[in-house]
Formats: C-alpha cells, structure tokens, sequence
C-alpha cells in the first residue's frame, strides 16, 4: 500500500496558557466586588468574623478555586496535546522509514531495438541517437513511426520466440540468490499479449511465488509492504509487443531482479531502487516531494532524469516542481528516453529503471525516473548508488 503522509494528522497547537496578569486583575476585581457588596448589603455591625469572611475570604476563595480550576484546565490540555503530538510523530516517523524502504539491484536483462544492434540504450538516449524510424507494423495498417524488433509474425509469435533466450538469462540471475531466499514473480504484460506464466515457468530453474494484478511499479511498492520483513526476491518480467502500434512507440522486453537485504555477492558498485511515488492527481510537485523524500535525497542533491510517457519532457509541470523540490535537475539533465527508443507502454517504466540503474552505477550518481502513463496517472522513482 502506498505512505501517504498527509492522511496523518497535524500536530496539536498547544494550549493558550493562563495570563496572570489578567487573573490578578480579576482577583482585584473580586475582592472589591465582595467587600463593596457586603458592605452595602451587611445588616449588622461592619465588623467581626463573619463580615471580614464575606467580605474578604470568600472572594479570595472563589477567585482561587476559579484560578485552580483554569489552570488545572491548562494542565490537562497540555497532557493530552504532548500525548496527542507523540503519537502523530511516532506515526510520521514509522510512515517516513516504511516509505523509505528500498531494494537492492541484483541483475537484468533488457531486449529492444537497441540492445539487438548492441547498443547500450541509455548510451544512445544520453547522445540523443533515435532509432524510431517509419516501418510497417506486423498487423495491417500503414507505416508508423516505430521502433520495433525485427523478428516477423504477430506479437505473441515473437514474445514465445524469445522465451529461450529470456528465460535462460533469468536463470542466470536467480543462480546468484541464496538457495534459502523467497522469490517472487510479477509479469507485467501488455493487453494482447497471452499469460506467459504457464510456458515460462517450466524453464525457471527455482521455485516462484507469483504477485498477480499489478502492473508499473506499483509492484515494488507492494512487495516492500508485504514482503519485507524476511529476505526476499522480486523478479519483474515485463513485455511490450505490438501488432499495429502507435506513433512513436517502441518494444522491449525487460527482466529485473531486486532484493530487500545486501547479499553477501552484491558489487561494491551497486545501486538501490527506492520506494516509488504512485501520483493520479497531476501534481508532480507533491508526487517529486515525497520521491525526493522516499530516496532520502536532499533539495540540492545532483541527480539526473529519465522521463518516458506524455508529454513531460515538453511540458512546463516537472521543471516547476524542480525549481522548487530539485533545482539541480534542470531541463538539460533530463533524458528524453522515448525520443530515442520510443514509448515502451507498459515495459516504459522497467525500461527506464534499468536504464537509471545502469546509469547510476557508472556515474555514481543519483536518478530520476518519471513515467506518465496518463495525464493523472505518474511514477516516479529514484535510484542511488552504494
């Protein structure tokens, strides 16, 4: 399930403290109320215990059981206020450390267009080294501009003919956990193409449990929430293969292996894959905000962005939100990963992960991933080295 801080409460204000001042005016104001009243109203002679008692102590008492009273009053309050505000911060603060959760990068694997020619995507999105060219889609249809696998037949066709390949590279990944680790499986497929569990499954060389009906990477953050206690895996298995595309679209076919603890194997070099920030209301200043949070990064922290989806890289939304959350991410940090490889529907998120993953780990640097699916519907997600 997604933090979201703003479902807790605001800290209680503390309550307005008695003035002194103003009740020693009072206790004047008391005792000459009860000393003119009883002289004015006093039947006998203006003398003696009794007079002097309504005339002086009882004003004094009722003035002082008023005063006990208030501040009694105070007192409370500022009890129930201090236990009030622990609480709300005990939640903050157990809300902020399970969203800044992470994982470990422990492998991947990435087919597109690119990767085919042995071209390393983020190098060719780093040069600005399009490949989206006009070709004819594999369903009917005119020529669209594309980026696309070579292989020939319809989608599912070429998704099965690369289940060798995929699948012996998945082995390959899962051979570097512990035999004793849980791994879990998310496929995050698109629409037309079939379950692949079925056919799949049978050449992974370890068992798997799978994590169905999610897709993007709200994945990682369900298995952060429900998967993190004991040491675990999250295989993510994602293709994008389309018969009658759309403009300036693009393939691929990602595979991604994280861990929630270091193995004992991992690289000095690595990188961690923090917790993402699922935004549907179109505010990418409160969706950067708790990004930046979730990634424990700084205001002035140098970091690069990979943006796929929209319109984003020609909008004016994220670069405001930097201004005032990221200032060091400025337009010519950002990579316009769809202008080089196109859009990669449902893989555009992994795609881009993998690609700040690999970035960050050369660079040492920090990485943006911001993925627009819809107007009201952005991923972000931030990568950082170790």
């Amino acid at each position: 399930m997604p933090v979201i801080l703003e479902r807790i409460p605001e800290k209680k204000a503390k309550p307005p403290r008695p003035v002194t001042l103003h009740w020693l005016i009072f206790g004047a104001f008391a005792l000459a109320m009860g000393m003119g009243l009883t002289f004015l109203f006093w039947p006998d002679e203006r003398s003696g215990p009794g007079f002097w008692f309504f005339a002086v102590v009882l004003p004094v008492l009722i003035w002082g059981a008023l005063f006990s009273a208030r501040r009694a009053g105070y007192k409370y309050k500022s009890v129930g206020q201090d236990a009030a505000n622990r609480t709300i911060k005990a939640r903050h603060d157990n809300d902020k450390d399970r969203g800044q959760r992470f994982a470990w990068f422990a492998g991947e694997y990435l087919v597109n267009h690119l990767e085919r020619q042995h071209v390393a995507t983020q190098h060719a999105a780093l040069a600005k080294s399009p490949v989206l060219q006009p070709v004819m889609p594999r369903g009917a249809g005119k020529p669209v501009r594309h980026s696309r696998l070579a292989e020939e037949g319809s989608a599912p066709e070429v998704l099965d003919g690369y289940q060798y390949e995929v699948v012996e590279h998945i082995n390959l990944l899962l051979a570097t956990l512990p035999e004793a680790m849980t791994c879990y499986l998310a496929l995050d497929l698109a629409e037309e193409l079939p379950d692949i569990s079925l056919n799949w499954l049978l050449g992974i060389i370890r068992p798997v449990i799978r994590i169905r009906d999610l897709s993007g990477l709200q994945i990682i953050d369900y298995w952060l929430d429900y998967h993190y206690a004991k040491p675990s895996a999250l295989l993510v298995i994602s293709a994008q293969l389309n018969d009658v595309p759309a403009n300036d679209s693009g393939e691929a076919i990602s595979v991604m292996l994280m861990t929630n603890c270091r193995l004992k194997d991992t690289p000095s070099e690595s990188a961690r894959i923090h917790r993402p920030q699922i935004n549907h209301t179109g505010d990418m200043s409160h969706a950067l905000r708790h990004a930046m949070l979730w990634g424990g990064l700084e205001k002035d922290a140098k970091l690069r962005g990979w943006i796929t989806g929209g319109a984003l890289a020609y909008s004016d939304a994220l670069s405001t939100a930097c201004g005032v959350y990221a200032p060091e991410l400025t337009t010519q940090r950002y990579v316009n990963i769809d202008s080089v490889a196109g859009f990669a529907g449902v893989t555009a998120p992994w795609q881009a992960l993998i690609l700040a993953t690999r970035q960050s780990i050369a660079d040492r640097e920090a990485q943006l991933v911001v993925t627009e699916s819809s107007p009201d519907y952005r991923q972000l997600c931030v990568v950082t080295p170790e």
